[in-house]
């Protein structure tokens, strides 16, 4: 018996497909989402009272380009 041989795929093709099928959400409205149910789940023990701060921290650090290439 014989058993076809598979490629292996990148990792990017891998998350890239993931995303395509809704595995893995992504994208700003998703952070935003996500946040939100945090938000509501914790309260201020997740982003503090100062949220428009927190908020505005981590859209910077993911707007700042990363030592392997942008993020």
């Amino acid at each position: 018996m014989s058993f076809p041989t598979r490629t292996p795929m990148t990792d990017t093709e891998r998350v890239l497909g993931q995303i395509e099928r809704g595995e893995v959400r992504a994208g700003a409205e998703a952070a935003r989402q996500i946040a939100a149910k945090h938000q509501a789940a914790y309260g201020d023990s997740v982003w503090g009272p100062n949220h428009d701060a927190v908020w505005a921290d981590a859209v910077a650090d993911l707007s700042t380009p990363s030592k392997g290439g942008t993020a």
